[in-house]
């Protein structure tokens, strides 16, 4: 396994967190992956799959507001709030890759809210992109579940946000905590909890996780509610690999069917009886997916 190469990009008082893991011997295109809600750029380390490792160069990148990322300016939550929007989402995607990546084509890869920034950012920098992999993406930010309950506790009045930061605070106590939220997201829990990567991954991401502020999650919720690329969906013409569990309890499955069959290049895979965690519920077809979409559109 290659080292680590750990860096920060600077962009409208954000601070972006970044691994880059360079590979001299890389025979196909580089790829960057991008996160989902509440985890951290070191989700991907601990599974990333040897035709990444052997094949090519690696890059991930951290969601705004998840620590080591941080937002350098003093600001409340309504002011975080108002501060996002689709455009600086895509920069604070495009300023990393354009440090990380200064020339060249690359895939995109993201995981719910990460593929959210991901087909924002192709949507409005689609130039260099190879291809893009949509993990359990969405086109508009309103979800169930677990986070669309923290949707609901997030833009409430003050109890409601109380409940919200009473619920992080004990999500960051112990990574057993973080492995509970985990079984909300899921539909095959035996297969989640099987799977051999899931307590190495949590590990890897708790540090990380024990430090995300608070006032930030509450923002990034908020702001979920507003997102909206619907109306941008025809600009994104690269080729997109839509992953989508028809069971998953986070993102509804209709909507992932119907904007992967709306893009113009877009491939939907479906998998039957898994929820939101489809690396987990079910590794086998997910890496082979993964690996033959990305050696496909090198």
């Amino acid at each position: 396994m290659r080292t680590a190469v750990s860096s920060f990009v600077t962009h409208r008082g954000h601070r972006i967190a970044c691994l880059s893991y360079p590979n001299p011997a890389a025979t196909a295109l580089p790829v960057v992956w991008v996160h989902g809600l509440t985890a951290s750029y070191r989700f991907w380390e601990v599974a990333m799959y040897p035709e990444v490792w052997r094949e090519r160069a690696w890059y991930s990148v951290s969601l705004p507001l998840h620590y080591p990322s941080s937002f350098t300016e003093a600001a409340s939550v309504d002011g975080l709030t108002r501060h996002l929007d689709e455009q600086l989402f895509a920069e604070l995607l495009a300023e990393p890759i354009r440090a990380l990546l200064p020339e060249g084509k690359f895939h995109l890869v993201g995981y719910s809210l990460g593929a959210f920034s991901c087909l924002n950012y192709t949507a409005k920098y689609p130039q260099r992109v190879a291809s893009v992999i949509s993990i359990g993406g969405f086109m508009t930010g309103r979800a169930r579940g677990l986070e669309g309950v923290l949707q609901f506790f997030a833009q409430g009045n003050l109890v409601r946000r109380a409940l919200f930061h009473t619920g992080w605070w004990i999500l960051q106590r112990h990574v057993v905590f973080l492995k509970l939220a985990t079984l909300f997201y899921a539909r095959r829990w035996r297969r989640l909890l099987q799977y051999p990567l899931l307590d190495p991954t949590l590990e890897a991401i708790f540090p990380d996780v024990r430090q995300h502020p608070i006032g930030g999650q509450q923002a990034l919720f908020r702001y979920l509610l507003d997102m909206n690329l619907m109306d941008e969906i025809d600009d994104i013409r690269t080729p997109v690999c839509v992953i989508a569990g028809d069971r998953d309890p986070i993102i509804p499955y209709a909507h992932q069917r119907e904007y992967a069959a709306r893009l113009q290049a877009g491939h939907f895979v479906r998998l039957p009886g898994v929820g939101h965690v489809a690396f987990a519920e079910a590794p086998e077809v997910f890496h082979r997916t993964v690996v033959n979409w990305l050696a496909a559109h090198d």
